[in-house]
């Protein structure tokens, strides 16, 4: 991560979050015309503020994994930093994703405040880029597995069938190419693609063990994904700065400068597996504690019809990989507008109110996010 580049230009800038706010907003005012917001659904009884205490604990919980995460991402780096300097740096990085509109964002504010306590900025953004990278790809994987754990409510719906087949094959070659991609890059060229060469194998059985919709057109698809996949392994150590692809291609360009950050990022941690390891567990976590705590919020509110945890274990991941979309405000009616869509076709059509449930999430995550602003004030720059 750089900040040494001046950026667009104003005008550019301020039309990039006019269009950003107008889509947001757009989103918003169709989901509250269509029915899928309303205040009502929000309202939250006595009875059940006990439940909503602990949902609140379960999204504190998840939110404070952030800075032990943080933690060992910059041990991976080389970096030491108390929890407490974590804690306070993570609480800004939510205040800035959360609450910020603009160009301003947790990545870049964790950044700045960080290089300020180790003086030590290249490393600092590698972890970022890191934790970026182990992040998305956990949604995939975790978008993957909902599907896959409540496969009986693709298979009961005529428009997750059609969706679901591109969708896993997306799902599969990202996931797998970045993957192999990590592993050749670390441990070599044959030792990636061997450890490709699993996956392939998988899908055949998958073809072959299983009979209608799954091994018919699911496994074929996912198994050209895996063979795709392989040539990840082949061409990841050619976009170093010694590789013929980055030599020809991308060298003394913008792009090739991002490319070379990603790829120093990786081969920061290549002796570091086991910390890498530690982060993706802490991760998978986080974001099944984030996806219980929309379960817990979905089981107290005044909503026409309660979805199931198998409904919101589905519609939740991908959700939140809609959100990854750069839009105001950690992707403000993008994710409620998806969790909507997704919710209303994993339910069959029973569940019309995802984005009341979404929004009630973002509401305490948000005003939790606020604590930022006293770590903020506390600073002496």
């Amino acid at each position: 991560m750089s900040l040494s580049e001046t950026g667009p230009s104003r005008r550019k800038t301020f039309l990039f979050n006019a269009i950003k706010s107008l889509l947001a907003g757009g989103l918003i005012f169709w989901l509250i015309y269509s029915g899928g917001i309303r205040l009502e659904y929000l309202k939250v009884s006595l009875a059940r503020i006990p439940m909503l205490l602990a949902a609140c604990l379960v999204i504190a919980f998840g939110m404070g994994l952030a800075a032990v995460r943080y933690v060992e991402l910059l041990k991976g780096a080389g970096l030491r930093i108390s929890f407490g300097d974590s804690f306070s740096v993570s609480a800004i990085m939510y205040f800035f994703t959360q609450c910020v509109m603009g160009s301003a964002s947790g990545d870049v504010a964790r950044y700045i405040y960080t290089t300020r306590i180790t003086g030590q900025g290249a490393r600092v953004g590698a972890a970022i880029i890191v934790d970026r990278i182990i992040g998305i790809m956990g949604l995939f994987l975790l978008g993957g597995l909902g599907m896959a754990v409540n496969w009986t409510l693709v298979e009961h719906s005529p428009e997750l069938r059609i969706i679901a087949v591109p969708a896993l094959g997306i799902l599969c070659l990202i996931w797998l190419s970045v993957l192999l991609g990590f592993l050749a890059l670390v441990r070599g060229r044959k030792f990636g693609f061997l450890a490709g060469l699993i996956f392939p194998v998988w899908a055949w059985l998958l073809c072959v063990s299983r009979a209608g919709f799954l091994g018919g057109e699911v496994g074929p698809v996912v198994l050209s994904a895996t063979l795709v996949s392989l040539a990840a392994p082949l061409l990841a150590p050619e976009f170093l700065e010694t590789g013929y692809i980055f030599r020809n291609f991308f060298k003394g360009s913008k792009l090739g400068e991002k490319i070379g950050e990603v790829v120093s990022a990786l081969l920061l941690y290549r002796n570091s597996a086991g910390t890498v390891f530690k982060i993706v567990v802490l991760t998978a976590v986080q974001h099944l504690s984030f996806v219980l705590a929309i379960y817990a919020l979905s089981r107290i509110q005044n909503l026409p019809l309660l979805p199931n945890f198998n409904e919101v274990f589905f519609a939740a991941p991908l959700s939140f990989l809609a959100g990854v979309i750069p839009a105001p405000a950690a992707g403000l009616g993008v994710n409620e507008a998806a969790f909507e869509t997704l919710l209303y076709l994993g339910s069959c059509g029973s569940v019309t109110a995802g984005a009341s449930i979404f929004l009630m999430y973002r509401i305490w995550t948000t005003l939790f996010s606020l604590s930022g602003l006293y770590f903020i004030m506390r600073s002496k720059k």
